[in-house]
Protein backbone atom coordinates (compact mmCIF):
# COMPACT_ATOMS: atom_id res chain seq x y z
CA UNK A 1 0.00 0.00 0.00
CA UNK A 2 2.82 2.39 0.89
CA UNK A 3 4.42 1.83 -2.52
CA UNK A 4 1.09 2.33 -4.30
CA UNK A 5 0.36 5.58 -2.50
CA UNK A 6 3.87 6.90 -3.12
CA UNK A 7 4.83 5.64 -6.57
CA UNK A 8 1.82 4.43 -8.55
CA UNK A 9 0.66 7.83 -9.89
CA UNK A 10 4.06 8.72 -11.36
CA UNK A 11 4.70 5.16 -12.58
CA UNK A 12 1.33 5.27 -14.33
CA UNK A 13 2.33 8.57 -15.89
CA UNK A 14 5.59 7.12 -17.23
CA UNK A 15 3.74 4.10 -18.60
CA UNK A 16 1.01 6.18 -20.19
CA UNK A 17 3.39 8.60 -21.82
CA UNK A 18 5.60 5.93 -23.32
CA UNK A 19 2.67 3.82 -24.51
CA UNK A 20 0.93 6.78 -26.16
CA UNK A 21 1.73 7.79 -29.71
CA UNK A 22 4.58 10.30 -29.64
CA UNK A 23 2.94 12.28 -32.40
CA UNK A 24 0.16 13.27 -30.01
CA UNK A 25 2.46 14.52 -27.28
CA UNK A 26 4.45 17.68 -26.93
CA UNK A 27 8.27 17.27 -27.05
CA UNK A 28 8.67 17.65 -23.28
CA UNK A 29 6.65 14.49 -22.74
CA UNK A 30 8.71 12.20 -24.95
CA UNK A 31 10.22 9.17 -23.22
CA UNK A 32 13.77 9.27 -21.94
CA UNK A 33 16.05 7.83 -24.60
CA UNK A 34 19.42 7.95 -22.97
CA UNK A 35 22.15 5.83 -24.43
CA UNK A 36 24.90 5.93 -27.00
CA UNK A 37 22.55 5.12 -29.86
CA UNK A 38 19.63 7.45 -29.21
CA UNK A 39 18.65 11.00 -28.44
CA UNK A 40 19.89 12.36 -25.11
CA UNK A 41 16.76 13.63 -23.38
CA UNK A 42 18.04 14.73 -20.00
CA UNK A 43 15.16 17.19 -19.51
CA UNK A 44 12.63 14.37 -19.61
CA UNK A 45 14.62 12.16 -17.27
CA UNK A 46 15.18 15.07 -14.90
CA UNK A 47 11.43 15.69 -14.79
CA UNK A 48 10.67 12.06 -13.90
CA UNK A 49 13.50 11.73 -11.39
CA UNK A 50 12.52 14.98 -9.68
CA UNK A 51 8.93 13.81 -9.44
CA UNK A 52 9.71 10.33 -8.08
CA UNK A 53 12.29 11.72 -5.66
CA UNK A 54 9.88 14.40 -4.44
CA UNK A 55 7.11 11.85 -3.84
CA UNK A 56 9.46 9.58 -1.90
CA UNK A 57 10.88 12.22 0.44
CA UNK A 58 7.35 13.55 1.07
CA UNK A 59 6.03 10.09 1.92
CA UNK A 60 7.40 9.68 5.44
CA UNK A 61 3.99 10.38 6.96
CA UNK A 62 2.64 7.36 5.05
CA UNK A 63 5.42 4.99 6.06
CA UNK A 64 3.88 2.14 8.08
CA UNK A 65 4.67 2.03 11.78
CA UNK A 66 6.25 -1.41 11.50
CA UNK A 67 8.70 -0.18 8.87
CA UNK A 68 9.56 2.85 10.99
CA UNK A 69 10.26 0.56 13.93
CA UNK A 70 12.57 -1.58 11.79
CA UNK A 71 14.38 1.50 10.47
CA UNK A 72 14.78 2.84 14.00
CA UNK A 73 16.31 -0.43 15.17
CA UNK A 74 18.58 -0.61 12.12
CA UNK A 75 19.76 2.95 12.64
CA UNK A 76 20.32 2.39 16.36
CA UNK A 77 22.36 -0.77 15.77
CA UNK A 78 24.45 0.89 13.05
CA UNK A 79 25.21 3.85 15.31
CA UNK A 80 26.18 1.50 18.13
CA UNK A 81 28.40 -0.64 15.86
CA UNK A 82 30.13 2.34 14.22
CA UNK A 83 30.13 5.12 16.85
CA UNK A 84 32.87 7.11 15.11
CA UNK A 85 31.07 7.36 11.79
CA UNK A 86 27.75 9.23 12.08
CA UNK A 87 26.97 8.65 8.39
CA UNK A 88 26.66 4.87 8.79
CA UNK A 89 23.38 5.11 10.66
CA UNK A 90 21.89 6.97 7.70
CA UNK A 91 23.43 4.81 4.99
CA UNK A 92 22.18 1.66 6.75
CA UNK A 93 18.60 2.88 6.45
CA UNK A 94 18.94 4.52 3.03
CA UNK A 95 20.50 1.43 1.46
CA UNK A 96 17.42 -0.53 2.45
CA UNK A 97 14.61 1.92 1.79
CA UNK A 98 15.99 3.39 -1.44
CA UNK A 99 18.02 0.56 -2.95
CA UNK A 100 15.96 -2.46 -1.87
CA UNK A 101 12.50 -0.93 -1.67
CA UNK A 102 11.75 2.09 -3.83
CA UNK A 103 14.33 1.57 -6.59
CA UNK A 104 13.32 -2.07 -7.09
CA UNK A 105 9.65 -1.13 -7.27
CA UNK A 106 10.40 1.55 -9.88
CA UNK A 107 12.37 -0.77 -12.14
CA UNK A 108 9.89 -3.64 -11.77
CA UNK A 109 6.47 -2.10 -11.04
CA UNK A 110 4.45 -5.12 -12.22
CA UNK A 111 6.10 -7.26 -9.52
CA UNK A 112 4.76 -4.90 -6.86
CA UNK A 113 1.31 -4.56 -8.46
CA UNK A 114 1.96 -0.96 -9.47
CA UNK A 115 1.31 -1.82 -13.13
CA UNK A 116 -0.84 -4.62 -14.57
CA UNK A 117 1.83 -6.11 -16.81
CA UNK A 118 5.53 -6.11 -17.65
CA UNK A 119 6.47 -2.75 -19.24
CA UNK A 120 7.42 -2.53 -22.89
CA UNK A 121 11.09 -2.07 -23.78
CA UNK A 122 10.89 1.73 -24.01
CA UNK A 123 9.07 2.10 -20.70
CA UNK A 124 11.43 -0.39 -19.09
CA UNK A 125 14.42 1.65 -20.25
CA UNK A 126 12.95 4.83 -18.78
CA UNK A 127 12.12 3.11 -15.48
CA UNK A 128 15.62 1.65 -15.28
CA UNK A 129 17.17 5.10 -15.62
CA UNK A 130 14.82 6.53 -13.00
CA UNK A 131 15.65 3.65 -10.67
CA UNK A 132 19.39 4.23 -11.07
CA UNK A 133 18.87 7.89 -10.28
CA UNK A 134 16.83 7.14 -7.17
CA UNK A 135 19.46 4.68 -5.95
CA UNK A 136 22.17 7.30 -6.29
CA UNK A 137 20.16 10.16 -4.79
CA UNK A 138 19.10 7.97 -1.89
CA UNK A 139 22.60 6.74 -1.11
CA UNK A 140 23.81 8.80 1.80
CA UNK A 141 26.73 10.97 0.73
CA UNK A 142 26.85 9.39 -2.73
CA UNK A 143 26.79 12.56 -4.78
CA UNK A 144 30.54 12.91 -4.83
CA UNK A 145 32.95 13.04 -7.71
CA UNK A 146 34.36 9.62 -6.92
CA UNK A 147 30.89 8.06 -6.84
CA UNK A 148 29.83 9.73 -10.06
CA UNK A 149 32.93 8.52 -11.83
CA UNK A 150 31.89 4.93 -11.06
CA UNK A 151 29.04 5.07 -13.55
CA UNK A 152 29.67 2.89 -16.57
CA UNK A 153 27.66 5.24 -18.77
CA UNK A 154 29.33 8.61 -19.25
CA UNK A 155 25.98 10.24 -20.00
CA UNK A 156 24.69 9.22 -16.56
CA UNK A 157 27.77 10.72 -14.94
CA UNK A 158 27.07 14.01 -16.72
CA UNK A 159 23.40 13.80 -15.83
CA UNK A 160 24.06 13.38 -12.11
CA UNK A 161 26.24 16.44 -11.99
CA UNK A 162 22.96 18.39 -12.15
CA UNK A 163 21.95 16.83 -8.81
CA UNK A 164 25.06 17.89 -6.90
CA UNK A 165 23.14 20.29 -4.72
CA UNK A 166 22.88 20.28 -0.95
CA UNK A 167 19.08 20.39 -1.07
CA UNK A 168 18.94 16.79 -2.32
CA UNK A 169 21.18 15.49 0.46
CA UNK A 170 19.21 17.47 3.04
CA UNK A 171 15.91 16.12 1.72
CA UNK A 172 17.19 12.55 2.01
CA UNK A 173 18.50 13.19 5.53
CA UNK A 174 15.16 14.64 6.67
CA UNK A 175 13.27 11.72 5.15
CA UNK A 176 15.55 9.20 6.85
CA UNK A 177 15.19 11.05 10.16
CA UNK A 178 11.42 10.94 9.82
CA UNK A 179 11.09 7.24 8.94
CA UNK A 180 13.60 6.12 11.58
CA UNK A 181 12.41 8.29 14.44
CA UNK A 182 11.08 6.99 17.74
CA UNK A 183 7.80 8.81 17.30
CA UNK A 184 4.96 6.38 16.70
CA UNK A 185 3.09 6.81 13.45
CA UNK A 186 -0.30 5.46 12.58
CA UNK A 187 -0.36 3.65 9.23
CA UNK A 188 -1.77 6.15 6.78
CA UNK A 189 -4.67 4.92 4.69
CA UNK A 190 -3.97 1.23 5.23
CA UNK A 191 -7.57 0.51 6.13
CA UNK A 192 -10.88 2.19 5.47
CA UNK A 193 -11.79 4.96 7.94
CA UNK A 194 -14.36 4.18 10.61
CA UNK A 195 -17.30 6.57 10.73
CA UNK A 196 -18.91 7.01 14.12
CA UNK A 197 -22.47 8.36 14.24
CA UNK A 198 -24.46 9.74 17.09
CA UNK A 199 -28.22 10.03 17.62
Amino acid sequence: HYLKVTLKPVIDEVGYLTETSLGLLSPQWHPCLLDRHSCFSSENLRYYVDKVFREIVRSSISCPTLMCDVFYSLRHLAAKRFPNDPHVQYSAVSSFVFLRFFAVAVVSPHTFHLRPHHPDAQTSRTLTLISKAIQTLGSWGSLTKSKLSSFKETFMCEFFKTFQEEKFTESVKKFLDDVSSTESKEPSGVSEPVHLKEG
